[in-house]
């Protein structure tokens, strides 16, 4: 196929072309779409002193001047979402002689980029890269999945983190920042806008409802190819019940929730057991005036395939992330509204004033894992919880102000004034959420029976003989216990520098369920079962 400087849907007029081929004839794009590649997947290759050329799946924004594939909160038509305060998606925009390049406002998502002497390749998706470089994964190193722990503990600082790959190179990985590619195929990182930190609950309340705002009319603007709706995740917790308050006076009218999760007893030092039980937000979303889709997360190893791999590239560890797979249809054509992470900016304690997006304290990579998935399905992902959070210390004082005081119940890490007062305030009863703590339940993490042995064979196929014999075949459910102690002094102490300076002396990592498990190569399973949707039609 012959590539295409602009795709015809979504081209400017020919006068509009001229002015941009005018002011940016030093750095051209070319597009190239694919019908076979994931709706919203992307890749560019740079190459000194020619256009860059731009393969796409069909749901990418294209113009002249840059592509998008994504909401954000500012004018659609405007085109600037590389200097927006909340882009829910990626893109490339032409600045003057430079092309910018803009990741997602959170970090749950990134850019992936390959360098050579003279050129550069960027995607939104890791697998998208390799494939384009006719490279892939070094089926020799175990461990991609504390490569991206590494990173996510450090944060948006730089240096990049870097992943090697079969051929020798290495992917950096560059989450919540724009990058900026000169002629010369150069890149260099830059900061994301901030914006103003809020100095109290009414700030904080209307920046969330002033951007969900904007982002669902940029996501519903009638310049676009394709049009996206809100649709919300809501549990009986904490965070998913706020931001699905805020989408719906946003005007979001649809829901989806989990009919159960695990809720744990005892306590991590001494021994936990989970039970499954019931998490269905669909009272609280139908209380908002939304209609509801419940599902059941036990049904995931019923689907049919391989239902898990694609969760499997960024983390072979996150459970809840896997589970969307069965809201699949309705997620299709949407801006998921999630509560992701809202414990991390939201809770009572000091580790929530954290900065630069350093998470010291994951041991999961939860919602890390559904970049895959939402490009192939085509939605957008929106956190709520993160709109404003690189001001963390200014959100940590709010929940601690005088005026959250009648917001406050008093026990202990699981109090969230600021969420409480946002449903509580739009009519729902406090006896009705955040009363328990639940989340997916670490039995949901282990692959249906055909899965299990197709990952075995990948194993014996591919993975030398000398490693395997290092790694440890059991199931991480059985591994759990000590990992379980280990999470638990990270969530609650690893804030404090010299606390998490110590447990990286003591290489503590070595208590977690997946150091030197076989689980570790779920993340090369899982690349090598999509690496083919990038391939040819």
């Amino acid at each position: 196929m012959q590539p295409s400087r602009i795709s015809a849907d979504n081209a400017r007029p020919a006068t509009a072309w001229r002015d941009v081929h005018r002011w940016s004839r030093i750095l051209r794009i070319e597009f190239e779409p694919l019908a076979h590649l994931p709706p919203l997947a992307w890749c560019a290759d740079a190459r000194a002193g020619a256009p860059v050329h731009v393969r796409h799946g069909l749901g990418v924004e294209t113009r002249a001047d840059g592509f998008v594939e994504g909401a954000w909160d500012g004018d659609f038509d405007a085109f600037d979402f590389d200097r927006s305060l909340a882009l829910a998606g990626s893109g490339a925009r032409v600045r003057g002689a430079a092309l910018v390049f803009a990741a997602p406002f959170h970090p749950l998502e990134r850019l992936f980029v390959l360098r050579g002497h003279g050129e550069a390749r960027i995607s939104n998706s890791l697998v998208f890269l390799l494939a384009e470089a006719g490279d892939g994964l070094d089926l020799a190193h175990p461990g991609y999945f504390f490569d991206f722990i590494q990173q996510v503990r450090r944060g948006i600082a730089p240096p990049a983190t870097q992943l090697r790959t079969a051929a020798g190179n290495r992917v950096e990985l560059f989450p919540c920042c724009n990058l900026e590619l000169r002629p010369d195929a150069t890149l260099h990182r830059l900061p994301k806008p901030p914006g103003a930190p809020p100095a109290c609950y009414a700030d904080y309340f209307d920046l969330l409802l002033g951007t969900t705002r904007r982002l669902a009319a940029n996501a519903g603007a009638p310049g676009r190819g394709a049009q996206y709706r809100l649709v919300a995740a809501c549990s009986r917790g904490y965070d998913s019940t706020a931001s699905a308050t805020i989408a719906s006076l946003a005007g979001c009218r649809e829901g989806v929730t989990f009919i159960r999760s695990a809720g744990p007893s005892g306590h991590p030092l001494i021994g936990v057991t989970e039970n499954m039980g019931d998490d269905s937000g669909a009272e609280t979303l139908r209380l908002l005036g939304m209609h509801v889709a419940e599902f059941d997360r036990g049904a995931l190893p019923r689907l049919p395939g391989h239902p898990r791999a694609e969760f499997y590239i960024s983390s072979p560890a996150a459970i809840t992330d896997a589970t969307a797979r069965l809201m699949e249809g309705t997620l299709r054509g949407s801006v998921f509204v999630s509560g992701r992470h809202g414990e991390r900016y939201w809770g009572p304690t000091r580790r929530c004033s954290r900065t630069d997006f350093r998470e010291v304290d994951d041991c999961h990579l939860s919602g890390q894992a559904l970049g895959e998935f939402r490009l192939r399905v085509g939605f957008i992902h929106f956190p709520a919880p993160y709109v404003g959070a690189l001001h963390g210390p200014a959100i940590f004082r709010i929940t601690h102000s005088e005026e959250m005081r009648p917001w406050k119940l008093g026990t202990g890490y699981y109090d969230r004034p600021i969420p409480r007062r946002i449903a509580e305030e739009a009519g729902i009863p406090r006896e009705g959420f955040g009363q328990r703590k639940r989340g997916a339940g670490m039995g949901l993490r282990e692959l249906s029976a055909d899965s299990e042995r197709d990952f075995q064979d990948f194993l014996r196929s591919e993975v030398p003989a000398a490693i395997r014999r290092r790694l440890d075949p059991r199931p991480v459910a059985q591994r759990v216990d000590r990992h379980r102690r280990l999470a638990y002094v990270r969530a609650i102490y690893a804030h404090l520098p010299l606390v998490s300076a110590t447990l990286d002396l003591l290489r503590t990592e070595r208590l977690h369920m997946m150091w030197g498990s076989t689980s570790l190569y779920h993340f090369h399973w899982g690349f090598a079962k999509i690496r083919d949707r990038y391939g040819g039609p």
